[in-house]
């Protein structure tokens, strides 16, 4: 706020900068003739339409103190304008200065100078005097950093609504440049903001998008793992913790090249040990035109200079096929000089989809970087995926190490040579990245391997892009990668004619999951596969939200209250490469285990295992109870009848018969399946009820494993009770697994809650057509006034 304060004082002639705009904007009430600052003016063309007469004001949008009275908020009216409105929106005597000072934020080439015009024709003289005076207060004024870009920023919120793209409603059309000239917007109606006012409402919504900084007490004093912000390359060789913030262009890189030349002249060691970037976004016609006129407005003719402005000065933009594996690799190669031996780069992907992991590693693979990691940010919600890069005189991940875990230097064709990668057979020796084109065959291969492999880490389907990240790595370890930037007799030239390398590669992948000879993978919904081989299903880990629902119980009984972000990290390093927690799975799993009365201390849990385990064997005593009531034959599950209730074991609910059954009478399976299953209620083998007691949401050992070995028939009716605090973690894990809804849809499978399953087993008489309105997620008897007429037909 007092930057804003400071900035609207600068002086301007005999007066500030606000005061300066707001008397170009002066008008007159048409009320009562009081002098007011008009918030607009709408500009049209006369109602004759003569294209030949210029635009001219037509309406005023003022707020009058005087008539709202004193202390009062006056409201902004649209009113008529008058001559005085007309003759002072005509250019003033030195508007010429101000335009070159406008125009010389623009550098192009001769040819371009149309483009140049019709851009600061956008602006009415006083909007270009507004800002231009508003550019130069920001500049010509020493302030903090994190302050003059918040005016920066400011600045550029204001462009666009002082502009002739603000149409009479307010909303500005986009800005579209071609053939080196500005469409102009067909509205009849222009609005002509103050572009102070303009300003000021940016700052506003920027001031009010900021976190609020912390109370007095809750400042941390300690610094010890605080980065200090570095402004070139030789400092930062000097202070390990800094940081060094650049954006990345040619001229940038050739500078950071020659400190990165003095410093190895100077046998000092490469100062950089970890580069994070974010690859461009592919350049579009409109995105270039919004790049090149913020940026000369808000950053000046040095900013703009980086910019590739021909695009806009010729026919509409196509960005060429690979251009942005040509930009991640142009930009790799240039930092590749500054990055230790033992560093890495990180790239931080946008967007969803294959094509933006595969354009940066191929990228990275051309600038001769290995993959050391790739993995999805949230791969639920497509938020993007980061690449671990290795330069290229690393050693190849793994690479040797000590009997002490101590990282050894490469050794040249040998053990982590980065230019050395595995045959092609089996018992094949290692081999050089070039020592072959790239093989399509010999790469889809990788692709159906690496594929299988990780499903059978994670235990459950991946969609495209959870296995497009593991996929890549394999690729580029295998040295695919390379060859197919290579060139060659089967791989494109990497050059800024390159063919569309990335869509040979995606598809490639893709191509190969659903080759139709394919039996080791099954898509088995759009977009998401499983394994297709029968052993190699049965060889999977357990299902990973399985293991992830267990991980984040078990931490929070064991681990106490844990903060947040501790908990994230604890889960984290519970799990592997090929089978990371996503966040959407991790926030169901945690929602549902945590305690509602979490304070400030940190995350806890309300589950008692010893408790659990007694309503489980509790609920199983009144289910044999049930089903003797309703005339059938009971089974407890084996493993359960050693268990107690009050001091009776769980067998003796059971007649000696029912001790002793033949369980493939219930169903032809194999005798153990059946004899796990908790409760049995079966009437010869002419029906059973099948019900299984969880307390968890753990689905897939009882679903998808010793279920699916007891074929289902027409006598069998299956059902799952759960507790009512795990509904919606049940809900989240049946969205998510295609396996899970077709177990359930096939086995003829039924949900109940256990409040609702206890209050039919107490019900009495006991009558099996009322168990129908208890059954599913959302039950019938949880509906608007359905519950007290259920249980009253039964009392």
């Amino acid at each position: 706020e007092a930057a804003l304060a400071a900035l609207a004082a600068v002086p301007v002639g005999e007066l500030g900068l606000e005061a300066a705009i707001d008397e170009l904007f002066l008008t007159w009430c048409p009320r009562c003739e009081a002098a007011a600052v008009a918030e607009a003016f709408e500009w049209g063309r006369p109602t004759d339409g003569d294209p030949a007469v210029s635009w001219t004001p037509i309406a005023s949008h003022i707020a009058c103190q005087a008539c709202a009275g004193d202390g009062a908020e006056p409201v902004i009216e649209r009113g008529p304008v008058d001559e005085r409105d007309i003759e002072r929106s005509r250019p003033r005597p030195g508007f010429e200065e101000i335009r070159a000072a406008a125009a010389a934020r623009f550098p192009v080439p001769d040819d371009g100078r149309p483009l140049v015009d019709d851009l600061l024709g956008l602006h009415t003289h006083r909007q270009l005097a507004g800002l231009v005076w508003i550019a130069e207060a920001i500049e010509g004024t020493v302030r903090a950093e994190p302050i003059e870009a918040a005016l920066r920023l400011a600045l550029l919120g204001s462009i666009g609504p002082a502009s002739g793209l603000a149409g009479a409603d307010g909303e500005v059309a986009p800005l579209e440049i071609s053939d080196g000239r500005v469409r102009q917007p067909d509205g009849p109606v222009r609005l002509e903001r103050h572009p102070w006012r303009a300003f000021a409402a940016a700052f506003a919504a920027l001031r009010d998008g900021l976190p609020q900084p912390p109370e007095p007490d809750e400042v941390s004093t300690d610094t010890s793992g605080h980065a200090r912000f570095i402004p070139t390359l030789r400092e930062l060789a000097d202070d390990p913790s800094g940081v060094l913030v650049t954006a990345v262009g040619p001229t940038v890189l050739d500078d950071l090249a020659r400190q990165a030349s003095e410093l190895v002249e100077q046998d000092r060691p490469r100062p950089v040990r970890l580069a994070i970037g974010q690859p461009p976004a592919t350049p579009t016609q409109q995105g270039l035109a919004l790049a090149f006129h913020a940026t000369g407005w808000t950053l000046g003719a040095e900013a703009v200079r980086t910019l590739p402005v021909e695009p806009l000065l010729g026919p509409p933009f196509v960005p060429p096929a690979g251009w942005s594996v040509v930009a991640v690799r142009r930009a790799l190669e240039g930092i590749e000089p500054l990055l230790d031996v033992h560093g890495r780069a990180v790239l931080l992907l946008n967007g969803a989809g294959v094509a933006p992991l595969a354009a940066a590693a191929l990228g990275a693979a051309g600038a001769g970087y290995r993959l050391a990691g790739a993995h999805l940010v949230d791969a639920d919600e497509d938020r993007g995926a980061v690449l671990e890069l290795t330069p290229p005189s690393a050693s190849a991940p793994p690479g040797p190490r000590t009997r002490a875990n101590v990282s050894l230097p490469p050794v040249p064709g040998g053990p982590g040579d980065p230019e050395i990668v595995p045959g092609p057979g089996l018992f094949s020796p290692p081999e050089r990245v070039d020592a072959r084109p790239f093989s399509p065959a010999d790469a889809a291969r990788v692709v159906t391997d690496t594929a299988v492999t990780v499903l059978a880490h994670r235990g459950e389907p991946a969609r495209l892009e959870q296995l497009a990240t593991e996929i890549l790595v394999a690729l580029d370890q295998a040295g695919h990668l390379r060859r197919l930037v290579a060139g060659g007799p089967a791989g494109p030239a990497l050059d800024g004619s390159t063919g569309d390398v990335v869509e040979r590669l995606t598809s490639l992948i893709e191509e190969e999951l659903r080759r139709p000879t394919q039996r080791r993978l099954v898509e088995v919904e759009p977009g998401r596969w499983w394994l297709g081989d029968r052993d190699e299903r049965g060889g999977a880990a357990a299902s990973l939200a399985d293991r992830v629902e267990w991980a984040v119980y078990s931490l929070l009984s064991t681990a106490g209250p844990l903060p947040e972000r501790a908990f994230g990290q604890r889960i984290g390093s519970l799990f592997g490469a090929h089978d990371q927690p996503d966040a959407e799975l991790l926030r169901a799993c945690l929602e549902s285990y945590r305690s509602r009365t979490d304070g400030a201390d940190g995350l806890t849990t309300d589950e008692d295992l010893v408790a659990r385990s007694h309503e489980h064997t509790e609920l199983l005593a009144a289910l044999a109870d049930g089903g003797h009531r309703l005339g059938l034959d009971v089974w407890l599950g084996a493993r359960e009848q050693t268990r107690r209730v009050g001091d009776r074991r769980l067998w003796e609910w059971l007649t000696e018969r029912e001790r002793n059954l033949r369980l493939p009478l219930i169903a032809r399976a194999p005798v153990d399946d059946i004899a796990a299953v908790d409760c049995i209620w079966y009437a010869g083998s002419r029906a059973a009820f099948l019900f299984e007691v969880e307390w968890t949401a753990m689905l897939g050992d009882v679903l998808l494993r010793r279920h699916a070995r007891i074929p289902q028939d027409d006598r069998l009716v299956r059902f799952l009770a759960i507790p009512a605090e795990r509904t919606e973690l049940v809900r989240y894990k049946l969205a998510r697994s295609p396996l899970l809804r077709a177990a359930v849809r096939d086995g003829n499978w039924h949900i109940v809650k256990w409040p609702h399953l206890r209050a039919f087993l107490a019900a009495d008489p006991i009558d099996l057509n009322a168990l129908e309105p208890l059954l599913g997620l959302d039950p019938e008897v949880e509906r608007a006034n359905q519950q007290l007429p259920l249980f009253g037909r039964n009392g």
